[in-house]
């Protein structure tokens, strides 16, 4: 609700004392199959102010994709079942209201520099991780609630 004004008051108040609207989180959607990782890497990420939703495999992510909310970033492992995690990004560019959204991949295998840029990767952090730069990284892409 915003604070009523003195219609006699021969100046609006100032930006701060209106009421404040809350921005929803950014939606940090995370496709790890390792169970372990995957749940203390959500906790992580919401602790930070981030929604954070899971797949633990490409299928399940797509199928997840499918519905809204859109994630602002994908956190994705390369190496899942049923699909890597390089076919899942082929597969999200090939959808047009999903090819930008950015990904940042978690790996043990790395990632060849003309496979990151033909699929336009944004990063790439071997395991196990380091969280600060995994931090920074996912800031750079998108901003968690300030609430």
């Amino acid at each position: 609700m915003i604070a009523s004004t003195q219609l006699d008051s021969p100046e609006p108040r100032p930006a701060s004392r209106t009421a404040a609207y809350k921005v929803a989180p950014a939606l940090i959607f995370l496709v790890e199959d390792d169970f372990v990782l995957r749940s203390s890497l959500a906790t992580v990420l919401q602790a930070e102010g981030y929604d954070v939703e899971c797949a633990a495999n490409a299928l399940e992510a797509l199928t997840r994709l499918e519905r809204p909310p859109r994630p602002s970033l994908i956190l994705l492992d390369i190496m899942l079942p049923y699909m890597d995690g390089l076919e899942f990004r082929g597969v999200q560019r090939s959808v047009p209201a999903l090819a930008d959204i950015p990904v940042i991949v978690i790996t043990a295998v790395g990632v060849r520099p003309d496979i990151a840029a033909e699929l336009d990767l944004r990063q790439a952090f071997f395991k196990p991780l380091e969280r600060q730069k995994l931090l920074d990284a996912i800031k750079r892409h998108c901003a968690p609630s300030p609430f």
